[in-house]
């Protein structure tokens, strides 16, 4: 099934029946990507008065009692009420669920050698995307393709789909001159296969979250200048297959009203006519 679209006055199609997952897929009690020492996602059968929801234990049926962190127990999108106090349901910033975006695939760069800053410091071996990559990326796309934009970071090893975060595994992370450039080229969701768009240890200062929806530093309320239609996912795999380029992405979540949730983003390739 094929669709037509026009963007910015240029025809484009896309085949709804070609859909590329980004998403990692969870493996409760099994094999699964994770971050900032958070619990593993776990599942366990329901068990209520003499019902077992487990065929294999006599149960009439399946019934499963799911557990995860949603930030930190792979892909998942969230909303502006990661750091504020006001709830904000991740379902009502997504107010177009098929939107164009933008793929590309940058290599880090040691953090010592950025000139860019990042409002916590760097630790000298911490691998970074800047600004300047961005740009240099970014440069051919106008800013109406560029409602969403997903980032593959090279090398782009299979273990990204299983790999644990931690002190001595620090993941990537961008400078905040990128997520200014992003903010200023008006990218609305964000999508990246690393755990967080700021670094791991910040002091809880979050301040690549916090240009991007535009929340003063060390502010937890919602002003009327804050981004409430944009969302950033995280922890997303684009197997090599994808090629970067111009698609049509469908961010597909449950309609849950919490800050984040699992999520499933989904790309079509856009061909022009």
């Amino acid at each position: 099934m094929k669709i037509k679209l026009t963007i910015e006055q240029t025809d484009y199609s896309a085949d709804l029946s070609r859909p590329q997952s980004i998403a990692i897929t969870l493996r409760p009690n099994g094999e699964q990507p994770s971050h900032f020492g958070a619990p593993a996602a776990s599942s366990k059968p329901v068990e209520v008065g003499s019902f077992i929801g487990d065929t294999r234990r006599g149960g009439s049926c399946n019934a499963s009692q799911l557990t995860l962190v949603p930030h930190c127990n792979g892909t998942h999108t969230e909303s502006i009420a990661h750091i504020t106090d006001q709830k904000f349901a991740v379902y009502r910033a997504i107010r177009q669920p098929m939107f164009p975006a933008v793929l590309i695939s940058v290599t880090p760069k040691l953090a010592s050698e950025t000139n860019d800053s990042y409002r916590a410091g760097f630790d000298p071996d911490n691998r970074v995307i800047d600004r300047a990559q961005l740009e240099s990326l970014l440069a051919r796309y106008r800013d109406q393709q560029l409602v969403g934009l997903v980032i593959r970071s090279l090398p782009n090893q299979p273990s990204k789909k299983s790999c644990v975060y931690s002190s001595d595994n620090y993941p990537i992370y961008l400078t905040n001159e990128a997520m200014t450039y992003l903010s200023e080229r008006t990218v609305n969701h964000l999508l990246v296969d690393f755990p967080s768009v700021d670094k791991m240890y910040d002091q809880g200062q979050l301040s690549n979250h916090r240009i991007f929806w535009n929340v003063a530093m060390e502010q937890t309320s919602q002003s009327a200048v804050a981004h409430f239609d944009k969302t950033i996912t995280e922890m997303i795999f684009i197997d090599d297959k994808i090629e970067d380029g111009f698609y049509l992405c469908d961010l597909q979540i449950p309609q849950i009203e919490t800050d984040a949730v699992p999520s499933r983003p989904l790309l079509f390739k856009l061909a022009r006519d």
